[in-house]
C-alpha cells in the first residue's frame, strides 16, 4: 500500500525476470525512501527455468517452480501492475502499456527475457510451440496430452534446438509420456550443430548423445528446419520430418519493442548495456538477463547469468538513484552447469569436469529449492500492539467500513426529519427520491480506503461497487460525482497518481453508460475514493429490501470471500492468483445480473458488501417481516478464501458483522461459515425469486459469465429464529 513517506521519484521495473526478483528482494529489505517502486509484469507468477523440465516431468507441482510476484511485490511495499508492456519512449520517459494508462519513470530497469527466434523459419509462429513464454508453451503441451490421451496412435515428438533447453525438454517430455500417460510416442531432436551441447565438453556431449541413442531418439545433426506445416519440418537438405508435436529451443530472440523504443540493441534486438548493466544510449535505463547485450563481453542467453546480475543490479539501481558509483557486473569465465535427463537424475559440469547419477540430481533439487525459498518471504506479521500499528493493519475497501452497530446507534440520535419527495424504506442500498409525476431519482454514496497499490485497478472497483446500490434497487445508472484523496508526493507523482485512479473510475463508467459530472479531490495519507452515484428508475416498481416472500428462491450472484483474501493480501498471506481471481470477480459488472434478475420477477434484492452475506440478507428478511433457510454448501466461495479463514485471517470488520447478526445458533464446523460474515468488495446481487423461475433464473446467470447459485429459500417469520444455517 501507499505509505506515509512522500514519494519523490519513480523507479520502474519492466519483467518478472530472474534479476528482478533479487532486485524487489533487496529493496524490500531495505527500502529506498521517496522512491515509488512498480513492478509491471503481464504474469502474476513467474517460472523459474531451472525447473521447468522437473515440471514437465512431473517431479515438481506448477507451484514449486513459480514465484508469486503479486506476493512477493506486496511483502517488498512494490506496487504491482499487470500489464503488457507495448513500447517506451526513453525521451519522454513514459511506458505504454495494453489496455493500461501511461506511466511515467526516473530510473526504469528492463528484465523480460527472451523467446526462440521462430520469425526466422518460414510458418513457425504458426505450427511451432516454443518452450519460451513457459506460460504459453505449458498450456500448448498440457492442451496436448489431453487431446493425444484419447488417441490410440503413437505420436511423433520433434524438439528443435541441440543445446541444454532443447535437450532436458525433450527428456523431461519422454519421461511424462513413458511413466504417466498411456500414449506411446517415438522422439526426435534436430540439432543445427554437429554436436549436440557444443557449448559443454566432450564427456557431457558423449554422455548425453549416448542416452539419448539407448532411450531410442533419433537425433538429426547439422541441419536445420527451413519452414513449417502443420504436421511436417522441412529441412535444409531438401528432407521432412513429420511430427504431432514441435517444440522449439532454438537461439534467441528479443521482444521487437526494444528496439523500436529507440534504445540501442545489437543484431538480435537485445539492449546494449556497459559494465554496470546500464543502456550504453540512455543512462537511466538498465537492462539484465536475456533482455541485454553485454557489451564487455558477449554472454549466452543462460539463467545463470540472469540470477548473478541481480545482486549488481539491484546495488547498481540504489546507487544511481543515490548518486552513488556504480559496480562492474564481473561474469564468471565458466559456471556450474545441471542438467536433468527426466527421471531423478542428473550431469554436472563445468569447465572439463563432469560427474552423473542420482546425487547430482538431489544435489540439484536442494540448489533450485533453496533458491526458490528465497523470494517466498515470511508472511509480515504485526507483532507492534500499539494503537497506530492496529490502525495501519486495518482493511480497506468495504472492510473499512463502520460497523452496522456503530452506524444504528449514531442514526438513532440523530434528529433526521422524513421528507415527502423521499420514499425508499429504512436500510435500503439507495434513496428515492420523487422529481415529479412519473420521475424518480435514486441517489447512493460509497467511500473507502484502498485495498490494492494499483490506482487504475482501484478506480474501477470502486465504480462497479457504487453502481451495484442502483442496479440493486432495479434502476438505471446516470450520473456520478467522484471524491478522491490522493497521498502528497511530488507534482508528477500526484498527477498521474490522480489520472490512473480517473482513468480507472472513467473506464467503469463508460462501459456502464454513465456520466462523470464533478467531484472532489484532496491530500491525505493513502489512496481514498468514493462516489455518489445517480439513477432512474422506470415505471416497475423498485426492488427494496421489503418485498421478500416465504417461497422465495434466494440466489446470489457472485461468489463470497474477497474481505479475508484482500485481509490475507495486506500482510503477504494471499496467492498471487487468488488475488487475482478476486479482482476478476471485483470488476464484474452487476448490471447483466440485475436484468436478469428482474426479468424472472425479482421481488427484492440487495447487494452484499460491507456487512457481509448474513449481514445484508438479515436487513432483507427484518424489513420483509421474513426467515431464511440457507444451504452453507450451495454459497459459491472465492478460491483461497477458505484457506486464509482456517488460518485465523479475518477483515477488520468480521467480528462487528458476526456480533449483529441474528443467526440461529451454529455449531458445527464448516470451514465456509466465517465467510458467512465477510465483507465484501463489489460484492454481488441477492434476490428472491419466484421458485419456479429459478432454474430459468441460474441458466441465465450462468449463460452471462456469473458464478451464482441459490443459496437458500425464504421462510415464514420466526422471531426465533431469523436465519436457519443448513451445512449438509
Amino acid at each position: 500500500m501507499i505509505g506515509l513517506t512522500p514519494h519523490k521519484k519513480d523507479l520502474r521495473l519492466i519483467g518478472g525476470g530472474h534479476s528482478h526478483i533479487a532486485v524487489i528482494k533487496k529493496l524490500g529489505m531495505r527500502p529506498i525512501p521517496g522512491i515509488r517502486v512498480t513492478l509491471i509484469s503481464n504474469n502474476t507468477l513467474t517460472p523459474y527455468s531451472g525447473m521447468l523440465p522437473g515440471l514437465i516431468a512431473g517431479h515438481y507441482t506448477f507451484e514449486d517452480c513459480h514465484i508469486d510476484l503479486r506476493k512477493l511485490c506486496q511483502w517488498a511495499g512494490v506496487q504491482f501492475v499487470c500489464s503488457e508492456v507495448q513500447r517506451i519512449d526513453p525521451i519522454a520517459r513514459q511506458i505504454y502499456c495494453h489496455q493500461y494508462p501511461s506511466l511515467q519513470y526516473d530510473l526504469l530497469s528492463i528484465n523480460v527475457g527472451s523467446q526462440p527466434a521462430l520469425t526466422e523459419i518460414k510458418n513457425a509462429t504458426v505450427h511451432g510451440y516454443p518452450i519460451k513464454p513457459i506460460k504459453q508453451f505449458l498450456q500448448n503441451w498440457n492442451q496436448w496430452l489431453e487431446s493425444a490421451q484419447a488417441s490410440r496412435q503413437p505420436k511423433r515428438v520433434v524438439v528443435v534446438g541441440g543445446g541444454a533447453a532443447g535437450v532436458e525438454i525433450l527428456l523431461a517430455m519422454r519421461y511424462k509420456l513413458c511413466n504417466t500417460t498411456a500414449i506411446h510416442a517415438n522422439f526426435t531432436l534436430v540439432c543445427a550443430d554437429q554436436k549436440i551441447l557444443s557449448a559443454h565438453n566432450e564427456r557431457v556431449q558423449e554422455f548425453i548423445k549416448h542416452h539419448l541413442q539407448t532411450l531410442g531418439i533419433r537425433i538429426i545433426f547439422g541441419k536445420h528446419v527451413i519452414s513449417v506445416t502443420e504436421h511436417q519440418l522441412a529441412l535444409s537438405d531438401n528432407t521432412t520430418l513429420n511430427y504431432d508435436f514441435s517444440a522449439w529451443a532454438i537461439h534467441s530472440s528479443a521482444q521487437s519493442w526494444l528496439a523500436e523504443s529507440g534504445l540501442e540493441c545489437d543484431g538480435q534486438g537485445f539492449i546494449q548495456v556497459d559494465q554496470h548493466l546500464r543502456s550504453i544510449s540512455h543512462p537511466d535505463i538498465f537492462a539484465a538477463g536475456d533482455s541485454a547485450a553485454f557489451m564487455p563481453l558477449p554472454l549466452p542467453k543462460a539463467g545463470v547469468y540472469a540470477v548473478r546480475q541481480g545482486p549488481i543490479l539491484a546495488k547498481n539501481i540504489v546507487a544511481q538513484l543515490e548518486n552513488r558509483q556504480l559496480l562492474p557486473f564481473k561474469p564468471q569465465r565458466s559456471f556450474l552447469s545441471l542438467i536433468t535427463i527426466g527421471e531423478r537424475y542428473a550431469i554436472a559440469s563445468r569447465g572439463a569436469l563432469f560427474a552423473r547419477g542420482k546425487w547430482v540430481w538431489v544435489w540439484k533439487n536442494h540448489i533450485d529449492r533453496a533458491f526458490m525459498a528465497r523470494f517466498n518471504p515470511q508472511p509480515m506479521v504485526n507483532t507492534d500492539n500499539s494503537s497506530d500499528a492496529k490502525k495501519s493493519m486495518r482493511c480497506g475497501g468495504c472492510g473499512a467500513k463502520v460497523s452496522s452497530n456503530i452506524l444504528q446507534n449514531v442514526l438513532s440520535q440523530l434528529d433526521i426529519q422524513p421528507h415527502p419527495d423521499i420514499t425508499s424504506g429504512p436500510g435500503d442500498d439507495a434513496a428515492i427520491i420523487n422529481i415529479r409525476a412519473n420521475t424518480r431519482w435514486l441517489q447512493s454514496v460509497d467511500f473507502f480506503r484502498s485495498f490494492i497499490d494499483d490506482p487504475y485497478l482501484l478506480g474501477r472497483v470502486a465504480a462497479i461497487h457504487s453502481l451495484g446500490d442502483i442496479y440493486a434497487m432495479g434502476g438505471i445508472p446516470h450520473s456520478a460525482l467522484v471524491t478522491a484523496i490522493i497521498p502528497y508526493s511530488s507534482e508528477p507523482i500526484m498527477q498521474e497518481t490522480l489520472l490512473h485512479l480517473m482513468r480507472g473510475v472513467l473506464k467503469t463508467l463508460k462501459t456502464e453508460n454513465t456520466a462523470l459530472i464533478g467531484g472532489h479531490s484532496g491530500e491525505g495519507p493513502e489512496i481514498a475514493i468514493g462516489l455518489t452515484v445517480n439513477g432512474t428508475l422506470s415505471s416497475s416498481e423498485a426492488l427494496t429490501k421489503s418485498g421478500l416472500t416465504p417461497g422465495d428462491s434466494l440466489i446470489l450472484t457472485k461468489p463470497i470471500g474477497s474481505g479475508v483474501l484482500l485481509a490475507a493480501n495486506m500482510t503477504a498471506r494471499c496467492k498471487g492468483l487468488w488475488l487475482d481471481q478476486a479482482l476478476a470477480y471485483m470488476l464484474q459488472s452487476s448490471l447483466a445480473a440485475a436484468t436478469i434478475l428482474r426479468s424472472c420477477a425479482a421481488r427484492s434484492c440487495t447487494d452484499v458488501t460491507g456487512f457481509g452475506l448474513l449481514g445484508h440478507l438479515q436487513e432483507m428478511l427484518l424489513a420483509s417481516q421474513c426467515s431464511a433457510s440457507l444451504s452453507i454448501n450451495a454459497i459459491p466461495i472465492m478460491e483461497g478464501a477458505q484457506q486464509c479463514s482456517l488460518q485465523s485471517i479475518q477483515s477488520t470488520l468480521y467480528a462487528a458483522n458476526k456480533q449483529a447478526s441474528r443467526c440461529q445458533d451454529y455449531t458445527g464446523q464448516h470451514p465456509s461459515y466465517p465467510l458467512l460474515f465477510d465483507p465484501q468488495t463489489a460484492g454481488g446481487l441477492l434476490a428472491g425469486i419466484p421458485a419456479e423461475r429459478t432454474d430459468e433464473c441460474l441458466h441465465a446467470l450462468s449463460t452471462a459469465g456469473y458464478t451464482s447459485a441459490q443459496i437458500g429459500c425464504v421462510t415464514p417469520y420466526n422471531t426465533n429464529s431469523l436465519i436457519t444455517l443448513i451445512d449438509h
